[in-house]
């Protein structure tokens, strides 16, 4: 066991805790059971959320100056920010083998984001950009997979422009 599972066990541990005190919380305002597929479709629902968090985490870890990109220029770091980590979870959900949004899904997320909705983001983009970041993440190297979607994000902010003028 490495030193880091044992504080993501306790962590997780106490997040447990804290869902299984709501669901008791809300039964008891109820005054009924809730069930069990209401339960498995809400636990899978914040697992996907947790994955995703994670991926906005490890996009920091490597990428620490993302949060002051933002602040200098929040479309771009945002783009970056948000595709990217839609990408890791879609990466990291199939090597789980868990539930992964489509590429559908994800350009209906990233159209709800202000100072995205006016790029042209496609789902044919997102699974094209999949590719080319997928294989960086095979080998590793998640600072590279930053670059390639940063290009990307460019490139929309560019079109978008062009396309206002």
């Amino acid at each position: 066991m490495w030193m880091g599972e044992i504080m993501v066990r306790d962590t997780v541990e106490c997040v447990i805790g804290n869902i299984v005190k709501a669901y008791r919380l809300f039964e008891e305002l109820m005054g009924i059971r809730i069930p069990r597929s209401i339960l498995e479709r809400v636990l899978r629902e914040t697992e996907h959320v947790a994955i995703h968090e994670l991926a906005h985490g490890a996009i920091r870890v490597v990428y620490p100056e993302i949060d002051a990109l933002e602040e200098r220029d929040h479309t771009f770091g945002e783009c970056i920010d948000e595709v990217l980590s839609r990408l890791l979870e879609v990466y990291i959900s199939s090597r789980m083998g868990v539930y992964v949004h489509s590429f559908e899904e994800h350009e209906y997320e990233l159209k709800n984001y202000t100072s995205l909705s006016k790029l042209n983001i496609k789902a044919r983009d997102l699974e094209e950009l999949y590719r080319q970041v997928s294989r960086l993440l095979e080998e590793r190297r998640l600072r590279e997979a930053v670059d390639v979607v940063a290009r990307k994000c460019k490139e929309w902010i560019r079109e978008t422009s062009l396309r206002d003028e």
